[in-house]
């Protein structure tokens, strides 16, 4: 025998037993050839110590892996010499107890039974009636095999599995798609529960259709976890090439249908890779009569079709769908639409339903399935690339050519149904993408897809706000049908104008001009787009965004984004159109619901000594508190340019000594930057015969004709001019005698020559009223002055030269004192 040594308790084996901490201790302390080291607190009592090596394994570490009550452990047996370890693990090496076969009773009949080996009553045990469970219950809740202790009356309930329940179909309902091979058919539910028709789950659905119904169950009950054999120790997992070999769902059939796009090859040995069964057709008139060709091939009763123009890289064929919905056509979604081409039908419900529908979109029971998207590439169909020749389309077509390389490229032809008409020409695929070098596409997601009932439409991407936008997504069968019988893009049958996807427009050039007119901007500028922003320097610090339409001739106008046109988005279009005025182009669309403000205008007040100045700049303070004044410039001449030089803005409103500002004009009046720059002649209201029209009133002067005017017998109309009907002020000229006389007679001199160049019959009627009517103070002079005019003027029979001379103030007074020798002027008081 042997030295034995042990860890631990004391195993009480054999008197000469030792305690060691190690083998290294056990070896140290060994005083023969051999030694056993053990771990005390097991029971050993079994084991056959006697047992040695054959020679040729003496220099071996010897390991018995023992098993006793389900427990293992190793037991050790070792050369006393201190040699290189070579540990050599043995079969199982132990002596059983053994159990009386008499002692078992089996409690249930469904169960299979094989005398249990290793397994005893401890005999340092009381007697007890020893009660096992099941793979599925403890024994608690579901005895199912006793072992009777002779004289034993208590029950004591293991843990142990000594017994299992034996498989049985009597009570389960198996669906196709379900992998038969992994169910253990051996659960039952539990013994405590109420009769239910239990359902199982799966990472799709609440129920996969494998159900164990109790007899008289009428309740349903779902359970989360499907009995699957590899939970038994050992039990063999069916083997299978095809994906889902090692899950409860199998595949069903499968039919790869062939879009003949130029990926479909690649993707369908991908797939018979996963799936060596999926068996390929090709696309024919239609989903409904490509499916119908699948329904004899399917050797399942559910099966799957799917389009070559999709990645099913991460799809999960293991999908189903609840028990409930079997009777249903099953629709999956792609990343942007809820009909991606891919389906799962049922042979029966599909042939029954096809009687009648002509589309799958006619299908009565369609399920749209929202938790298994399909990826849709972007590589199905061909993309056209519109050059408009703008700045920045080559650097575009480049980067859009990274991503893809097969792009193509057109010219535009003055319209976009033109340039479509020769691309489809062209298209090889049965949709096209027609994009333009106007727009970003760095963020574009070409995989988008329409819906099956809008396959025939004209798809529209937004340009930025504009819905007429850039970026199309065409069927080429249906859009030559139509071409031909329609004058306008926007004619097309349907045209689904498109918010999923905003396309940024690239920022058209924009000019700041300093001319006090559009024209000389717009004339001055080369075309490097189908549209250029022209901004007044005045208004260089605003933002525009704006998107316009180029679909057509007729969409591409002169957008104004101010009152005055100082900010416009001028077409390429008006090239060859223009001379004097923007007006000379046809189409001008204001866009008053996004007007920006123009720069408010100077507004200059010219006095010189009058007498009721004081007065009339007092009410335009209140009315317009960032008015200027210029005074004591002699001269109108002068005075005029000392205003212009005054202001900083490119038009001034002049207001003069004897105007009183209405109170409800606001100076916000603009000029019109779409026209030769000019004067603008508002209304006053005279004060002594009520005429309301352009003497003595507010004038908007252009500063630099203002300083450019050499003046005739009147210093405004000496340049281009426009009236503005609006009454803006009172003429106060009646204050004194002398400016009443002095105003009057300027006033009829300029009717009467206007009048005798053919003036209209209201110059007639107003040089009338200026003769024969007058209320109120210095009336007489009023009249006085008027006929005093029509004398002189018939006097030098309308020479212009010596009509110029009443334009100098002390002329005119020479004039007066020559003909009554009084200095009226000197008189004021």
């Amino acid at each position: 025998m042997f030295d034995i040594f042990y860890q631990g308790s004391k195993p009480n084996l054999f008197p000469h037993e030792q305690t060691a901490s190690s083998i290294i201790e056990a070896r140290s302390k060994s005083q023969t050839e051999f030694f056993w080291l053990v771990d005390g607190s097991k029971d050993m009592r079994d084991f056959d110590f006697d047992w040695q090596p054959v020679p040729w394994e003496s220099h071996h570490t010897h390991i018995f892996p023992i098993q006793s009550q389900f427990e293992e452990f190793d037991i050790v047996f070792a050369p006393t010499a201190n040699i290189p370890q070579v540990d050599h693990y043995h079969d199982r090496k132990f002596l059983l107890r053994k159990t009386e076969e008499k002692n078992w009773k089996i409690l249930k009949t469904d169960v299979e039974w094989v005398l249990p080996i290793g397994w005893a009553p401890n005999p340092f045990e009381p007697p007890y009636i020893y009660v096992f469970g099941n793979q599925w219950y403890a024994a608690a809740d579901m005895p199912t095999v006793e072992y009777h202790v002779p004289g034993a009356t208590e029950r004591k309930y293991m843990t142990e599995e000594v017994v299992r329940l034996t498989p049985s179909r009597q009570h389960w309902a198996v669906p196709e798609e379900v992998n038969e091979g992994m169910i253990d058919f051996s659960w039952v539910p539990h013994p405590k529960e109420q009769p239910y028709i239990y359902h199982f789950s799966s990472e799709f659905q609440m129920s996969v259709g494998l159900t164990y119904t109790v007899p008289g169950a009428t309740d349903i009950k779902f359970e989360t976890e499907v009995p699957l054999l590899k939970r038994r120790i050992g039990a063999h997992l069916p083997e299978s090439k095809k994906d889902g070999a090692n899950s409860i769902i199998q595949t069903v059939s499968m039919f790869f249908v062939d879009m003949n796009n130029k990926s479909s090859a690649k993707r369908f040995t991908a797939l018979q890779t996963r799936y060596p069964d999926i068996q390929k057709i090709r696309y024919m008139n239609g989903w409904v009569d490509t499916i119908k060709r699948c329904l004899s091939r399917s050797e399942t009763q559910k099966f799957w079709v799917i389009s070559s123009e999709n990645i099913y890289d991460d799809f999960n064929f293991e999908w189903h769908a609840q028990p409930w919905q079997n009777f249903m056509t099953h629709v999956f979604a792609s990343q942007w639409q809820k009909w991606s081409d891919t389906f799962l039908i049922n042979k029966n419900e599909f042939s029954r339903h096809v009687k009648w529908a002509k589309t799958l979109e006619e299908f009565p029971n369609l399920n749209f399935v929202k938790d298994q998207p399909v990826f849709r590439p972007d590589d199905v169909y061909d993309i056209y690339y519109v050059d408009h020749l703008n700045t920045g389309s080559n650097d575009l077509l480049t980067q859009i050519k990274m991503r893809y390389p097969d792009v193509k490229t057109a010219r535009y032809v003055d319209n976009y149904l033109s340039t479509f008409k020769r691309i489809v020409t062209t298209a090889e695929t049965d949709y096209i993408w027609i994009i333009n070098s106007i727009c970003d596409y760095r963020k574009f997601d070409f995989t988008w897809q329409p819906e099956p009932w809008q396959a025939k439409m004209l798809h529209v991407f937004s340009s930025d706000d504009q819905k007429f936008g850039d970026t199309f997504y065409i069927n080429v069968e249906e859009f030559k049908k139509q071409m031909d019988n329609i004058e306008l893009l926007d004619w097309y049958e349907t045209v689904n104008y498109n918010n999923e996807q905003v396309v940024p427009r690239i920022q058209m050039n924009t000019i700041v001009y300093e001319s006090d007119s559009l024209v000389d901007a717009v004339k001055a500028h080369t075309f490097t787009g189908p549209y250029a922003t022209f901004i007044h320097k005045s208004m260089a610090n605003e933002k525009l965004k704006f998107a316009p339409s180029i679909w057509r001739k007729k969409d591409r106008v002169i957008h104004t984004f101010t009152q005055s046109g100082s900010v416009s988005v001028v077409p390429r279009d008006v090239t060859g159109y223009i001379d004097t005025q923007m007006y000379d182009f046809p189409y001008i669309l204001p866009h008053k619901e996004q007007f920006l403000h123009d720069s408010l205008l100077d507004v200059i007040f010219i006095s010189n000594g009058e007498p009721m100045a004081a007065a009339n700049w007092k009410i335009l303070n209140s009315v317009c508190p960032r008015a200027k004044r210029s005074d004591g410039v002699t001269g109108r001449e002068k005075a005029y340019k000392a205003a212009a030089a005054l202001s900083n803005t490119p038009w001034f409103y002049a207001v003069f000594a004897k105007t009183e500002v209405l109170p409800d004009f606001t100076f916000e009046f603009q000029p019109d930057y779409l026209q030769e720059p000019k004067h603008y002649i508002f209304h006053s209201r005279n004060a002594l015969n009520g005429l309301e029209y352009g003497a003595m009133n507010i004038n908007l002067y252009n500063k630099r004709l203002v300083l450019d005017t050499d003046p005739g017998l009147d210093f405004t109309l000496s340049k281009a001019h426009e009236v503005v009907p609006i009454c803006a002020s009172i003429s106060r000229f009646n204050s004194d005698p002398w400016i009443t006389w002095r105003s009057a007679f300027r006033e009829v001199m300029k009717l009467k020559l206007e009048v005798d160049n053919g003036g209209p019959d209201i110059i007639k009627h107003r040089l009338e009223v200026w003769c024969t009517k007058a209320n109120g103070i210095n009336a007489e002079y009023c009249l006085q002055g008027a006929n005093d005019s029509l004398e002189f003027y018939n006097l030098v029979s309308g020479d212009l030269n010596e009509l110029r001379k009443s334009f100098d103030w002390q002329w005119c007074q020479d004039y007066y004192f020559a003909k009554y020798k009084i200095n009226i002027w000197s008189e004021l008081g």
